[in-house]
This record gives structure tokens, C-alpha cells and sequence, in this order.
């Protein structure tokens, strides 16, 4: 498992991962929202350390950091359930020394693979990062 830096280049092919990751795992995201959000996601990429990973030479995922916070995590979904997930998450960890993450409540899958990885809640808020009604999980890391 290895990752690159994500360029501008790269934007159009991880909004394409990105929505179909989101597809099989965000059901609860109505079709107006996740549309909004496809349009608004490459201007959140150059606010965070955007890293491309990859299994091999093929395409898992990317992620997103701001300092010890994990922004965003999305694997294709031909890559889920294979432990790829955790394997970037801990390097992520022991590297980037990722400490908190914000996870869709609604996201039971997601919510379940960081307390399986050593996070816990710490608190919950009743919207998503723009307002919308999406509400959110905070997790920390286990000391």
C-alpha cells in the first residue's frame, strides 16, 4: 500500500471514486445533496493534504487531513471489506498521527470501522459540516 500527493489533474477521476463510493455506502444522502456535494468537493481538496493510495498500481482511494484530523476517507467500493481501509487509516495514524475524525451518523458502516479501530465518540452534532441535515459523530482516537 503506497500513496502519491493528489494534483489539481487528479480531481475529475477522484470525484468519480468519490461518487460511487458514496453511492454504496451514503444511501441516506438524498440525490439533490449528494450532487451538491459532488460539485462543491474539489474546492475542498487543496484545503487538506490530499493523498491518493494505492494497492499495487491500482487505484483504493484517497484521503484528506487538516493537522491530527482525518477529513475524508473514500475507497471504491470494489476495495471495501478487504482491510485496505485499515491499512491507509493506520498509516495515516502512525504517520500523519491522525488523532480525530467526523463520521455521518447516518453511516453505520463508517461509524463501525473507526470504533473497531480504536476511535470513540466524543460528542455529535445535529448537522454536517455546510448545514445540512446530516448529522455528525465526532470520534478521538484511544489514547
Amino acid at each position: 500500500m503506497y500513496y502519491r500527493l493528489a494534483e489539481k489533474e487528479d480531481y475529475p477521476v477522484l470525484v468519480e471514486l468519490w461518487e460511487k463510493s458514496v453511492r454504496a455506502s451514503h444511501t441516506f444522502l438524498n440525490e439533490q445533496d449528494l450532487l451538491a456535494i459532488k460539485q462543491e468537493l474539489p474546492t475542498y481538496f487543496p484545503q487538506v493534504t490530499l493523498k491518493i493510495w494505492y494497492d499495487y498500481d491500482q487505484l483504493v482511494g484517497f484521503s484528506g487531513t487538516t493537522e491530527h484530523h482525518l477529513e475524508m476517507l473514500f475507497l471504491a467500493p470494489q476495495h471495501r471489506q478487504k482491510g485496505l481501509g485499515s491499512q491507509i487509516l493506520q498509516q495515516l495514524i502512525e504517520k500523519d498521527h491522525i488523532r480525530s475524525v467526523d463520521v455521518n451518523t447516518q453511516n453505520e458502516a463508517g461509524l463501525h470501522f473507526y470504533l473497531k479501530q480504536g476511535f470513540l465518540v466524543t460528542g455529535e452534532s445535529p448537522l454536517d459540516g455546510q448545514g445540512r441535515p446530516y448529522p455528525l459523530t465526532h470520534l478521538t482516537l484511544k489514547k
